[in-house]
């Protein structure tokens, strides 16, 4: 009876340890968005500055490209943790994420319309461990 509340248990935890641990950094509807949904809400010529802080909010980056022409910039990092961060002692020698970088970038005219964007999915992974 005892073992096999303790195995519940065991497997309860192992399920909820395994079931999508992550660490998500940035502007989180970006994250949630995919490319359709981007070029949905945004048009060149069309779409004003509040129009695009309506859709996503406050850019984490704002800069001036060489024409002078105002650059916002948008990133969304996601890292799930590997299952064998979970295996007692191998997690010692070999761990790490598989992370998915979204990045947006809206160049605005001088009027404050779209000029362009351009937006990009980056997938990776971060490793660490003695091995690593």
């Amino acid at each position: 009876m005892k073992s096999k509340m303790i195995l519940g248990v065991v497997a309860m935890v192992s399920s909820l340890a395994f079931s999508g641990c992550a660490v998500k950094t940035g502007n989180e509807t970006l994250g949630k968005m995919d490319k359709t949904q981007l070029d949905r809400g945004i048009a060149k010529g069309k779409s004003t500055k509040d129009d695009v802080k309506a859709m996503l909010g406050d850019p984490d980056k704002t800069d001036f490209d060489n024409n002078g022409n105002e650059k916002w910039s948008y990133i969304h990092v996601r890292k799930d943790i590997k299952a064998v961060n979970f295996i007692p002692l191998v997690s010692l020698f070999v761990q790490g994420t598989n992370d998915t970088t979204k990045t947006l970038v809206v160049l605005f005219d001088d009027k404050g319309y779209v000029k362009n964007y351009i937006a990009s999915d980056a997938h990776g992974e971060t490793k660490g461990g003695l091995f690593q």
